[in-house]
């Protein structure tokens, strides 16, 4: 099972953006590891560069009931780390998440320091198998 989200744009130094990926239900049960978190911009998405300070951190969530249980998945876009088009970074995962029915899975875009703009349409993937 995949789950996506596709975050908006977001000034630098905008307030956090979240994007709902998906509702774990195990009926569909075909796992409930996961194995893998991604991200790729799209078609036309002018790079952003990474930087020391002043940059913006990816966060993977796991909520239940309306409340974060959970980062499993994070990726800072420091110096050597950038977003362009078509090419997909792996978002490391730092704690295997226990999940459980009705779980929701989201994505949360945080502006550190001064941050950075970042495009529309970067895509957020969650292999769960």
């Amino acid at each position: 099972m995949i789950y996506s989200a596709t975050l908006p744009a977001q000034g630098a130094g905008g307030t956090d953006v979240v994007a709902v990926a998906g509702v774990y239900k195990p009926a569909f049960y075909s796992g409930d590891t996961v194995t893998d978190v991604t991200v790729v911009a799209p078609d036309g998405f002018s790079t952003v560069t990474g930087a020391a300070t002043n940059n913006v951190t990816l966060s993977v969530r796991r909520l239940r009931g309306g409340v974060v249980q959970q980062t499993f998945a994070a990726l800072t876009l420091s110096a050597g780390t950038n977003f362009a088009a078509k090419i997909p970074l792996n978002i490391p995962i730092s704690a295997q998440p226990l999940l459980t029915a009705d779980d929701v899975i989201d994505v949360q875009m945080h502006q550190n320091g001064s941050g950075v703009a970042i495009g529309a349409g970067l895509l957020v993937s969650v292999y769960v198998s």
